[in-house]
């Protein structure tokens, strides 16, 4: 009973925070939510390829350096300077593959965070199972408590902030019309991710002998949530103002409604009139509307970059397609 106790609590420690944290951070796509197919597929790259990958990379890695220094500092560079670009790159690979093949996807800066930080809670999750059994098999369930006490709750999000920061700068090269960003972005956003890897593996290694380099981590990885969240809200933001200004002559040709356009420019009104058609139980009509407000909000971001992007012929295409779409829709509803 002992033993299967302490598995039922492994599992529920890796996984079940970082689906919690997984879910807030969707939370916050408010206007535009990402199709649900990339977002566990997402999830699962992280949970499943990257943690294979990057083990795989880090055992090959680790031979040669073995080889020649002494365990202690053998365990240094393999946490500092193995771990995290094995790690980021193979978490990364994931978002580069959106942005290729699913590109019209990323919208804003915030789409990026969002399918890095869903990347990471899948390798977090998986991660944190792996320490967690070990954690059990070797002190028992007190240091099993322990443990997903510091990696799932005061350090939980770390993996998501990796990533992120590898997401965003792909983001901004999607996003912008700048050359220097296009380039550069993805490039400042991995080794960002990297720097922040680095950082809190080296201080929690240092940490474990001499306490006060875990302040450093702690600073390091709670600063970057900060961060990630300060641009996640700022580009909440506008994305509001877009969906208000670009929308605004869909209302005058006769696209949308003018009760329409105010309940699409205000999140709050979309939850409560949704709400009011689900308590109803209507439930096709909720999921109707709920697929009318998100391709609305995709028309006003689609406008809002071909102003940055003129030339792009798909992009026109795909105005034209959504504008379709939510007429139809509008007419049903």
């Amino acid at each position: 009973m002992v033993i299967l106790f302490g598995i039922l609590l492994v599992l529920a420690a890796g996984i079940l925070p970082m689906v919690t944290y997984a879910l807030l951070l969707w939370w916050f796509d408010r206007y535009e939510k990402e199709p649900l197919g990339l977002l566990i597929a997402a999830f699962l790259w992280g949970a499943i390829p990257a943690i294979i990958f990057s083990l795989i990379a880090q055992l090959v890695l680790d031979i040669p350096i073995s080889y020649f220094v002494s365990p202690a500092t053998s365990n240094m560079v393999g946490a500092v300077l193995i771990a995290p670009p094995t790690e980021e790159i193979f978490k990364g690979a994931a978002l580069l593959l959106l942005l290729l093949l699913f590109r019209q996807e990323i919208d804003s800066p915030l789409d990026g965070i969002i399918y890095g930080g869903l990347v990471g809670f899948g390798f977090a999750a998986v991660e944190n199972l792996l320490y967690f059994a070990g954690a059990l098999m070797e002190s028992g369930i007190g240091s099993l408590i322990f443990m997903a006490f510091l990696r799932a709750f005061v350090f939980g999000l770390n993996h998501a902030l990796f990533t992120g920061l590898t997401g965003l700068g792909l983001a901004l090269a999607r996003t912008s019309p700048s050359w220097p960003i296009k380039i550069g972005a993805p490039v400042a956003g991995l080794l960002a991710g990297m720097l922040a890897h680095g950082i809190h593996n080296g201080s929690v290694t240092l940490g474990a002998e001499l306490c006060w380099p875990c302040l450093i981590t702690f600073a390091s990885d709670h600063g970057g949530v900060l961060i990630l969240l300060a641009v996640i809200i700022w580009t909440s933001v506008r994305e509001q103002r877009w969906v208000a200004a670009y929308l605004v002559d869909e209302v005058e040709s006769g696209v949308l409604s003018q009760e329409d356009y105010n309940v699409i420019c205000s999140y709050l009104e979309r939850v409560a009139v949704r709400l009011n058609v689900l308590f109803s139980g209507d439930f096709q009509r909720w999921w109707d509307m709920g697929r009318y407000y998100r391709l609305a909000t995709e028309l006003a971001f689609n406008k809002y970059r071909l102003t940055r992007f003129p030339e792009e012929k798909d992009t026109q295409e795909h105005i034209v397609k959504l504008r379709k779409q939510v007429m139809e829709l509008s007419s049903h509803l």
